[in-house]
């Protein structure tokens, strides 16, 4: 902003420019995302820019573009909008106005500048796991899945995805896809073998996504998931699901010995196999009432889980 000072010479007046004004949204962008700018340019005294153009200049004084004047809105000359890529190093940057100096007729425009300022962020990245298995036996070997997503639906080529321990140490690390997991248009992922730990327990791990290496920065993302390792099985349990009326395969069903777990194929059965213990077992089959079985497991043993169709509450139900 300059300060209001006009000079006259003979027939000529120089007059300052008293307002040269970027508005700039959003004022917090995603790396190389759209800024759009709008400039406000006043003289001291009334008078009319159109035509005329403001200069954007980043913070190397290269020229970013040019925004012209299209009318006096009030005492002030406005520009139209005009939509920028932002940098794509993050953090807050300085660009500058100029307002060239300017001479129409016998009337001298001073040049002017302002600085305006907005902050760049990295793309978030967002990690997703899937297909761990829901237990490990000690010191086993076992698989995951993991997806990497850009909300701005960039591509990480050359990605490596680390999964660390629930005491921060890298188990892995997997370069992801060059193509999206099917039936997805921007999850990139990664196939994953890792080895369970030679304790029993719960553990917590994570996979990041560090998002280095990409053309367009972006910010680590972080998946935790959890690694339940258990002793070796003693004992194999069959389940068997079967509709209650009409005594057919019941498909699908999910088997329940926690922690262990287990899904019926298209024969209704189940298998799973489950140290020496007690144990409450929990079969739910679609559109049916939850099968329950409560007992020791001391060997081998098959269990018929007969399902009665789930029909809801009749009017009567509701109503008694």
């Amino acid at each position: 902003m300059c300060g209001n000072t006009t000079s006259l010479g003979g027939d000529d007046v120089s007059q300052a420019i008293s307002v040269c004004r970027i508005e700039v949204s959003p004022r917090e962008v995603e790396a190389g995302g759209d800024l759009t700018l709008k400039g406000q340019v006043a003289l001291a005294s009334a008078g009319d820019l159109h035509g005329q153009r403001v200069l954007i200049e980043d913070h190397d004084g290269g020229l970013v573009t040019t925004i012209e004047l299209t009318g006096v809105d009030g005492e002030s000359n406005q520009t139209g909008e005009v939509v920028v890529k932002a940098p794509l190093r993050p953090g807050t940057h300085v660009w500058r106005a100029v307002c060239p100096a300017q001479t129409q007729g016998s009337v001298s425009h001073e040049d002017a500048s302002t600085s305006f300022s907005f902050t760049v962020k990295p793309h978030a990245t967002r990690v997703v796991v899937w297909d761990a298995p829901p237990t490990v036996e000690r010191a086993k070997r076992f698989g995951i899945k993991l997806g990497v997503k850009c909300p701005f639906e960039c591509r990480p080529k050359g990605w490596a995805v680390d999964v660390r321990d629930h005491e921060g140490q890298r188990q892995a690390t997997a370069t992801l896809s060059d193509a999206p997991w099917p039936g997805t248009d921007t999850l990139y992922y990664a196939e994953v073998d890792l080895t369970a730990p030679d304790a029993e327990g719960l553990f917590s791990w994570d996979a990041r996504a560090p998002g280095s290496g990409a053309e367009v920065p972006h910010a680590e993302g972080t998946a935790r998931f959890g690694v339940r390792v258990v002793p070796p099985p003693e004992c194999r349990v069959t389940v068997v699901a079967v509709d209650a009326e009409r005594h057919t395969p019941v498909r699908g069903a999910t088997v329940v010995m926690h922690p262990y777990r287990a899904v019926t194929d298209e024969r209704g059965v189940a298998e799973v196999r489950v140290p020496k213990g007690a144990y409450r077992l929990f079969v739910s089959g679609p559109n049916h009432v939850p099968f329950r079985w409560d007992g020791e497991m001391t060997t081998d043993v098959t269990i018929r889980a007969e399902l009665a169709l789930d029909r809801g509450f009749s009017d009567a139900d509701i109503w008694s």
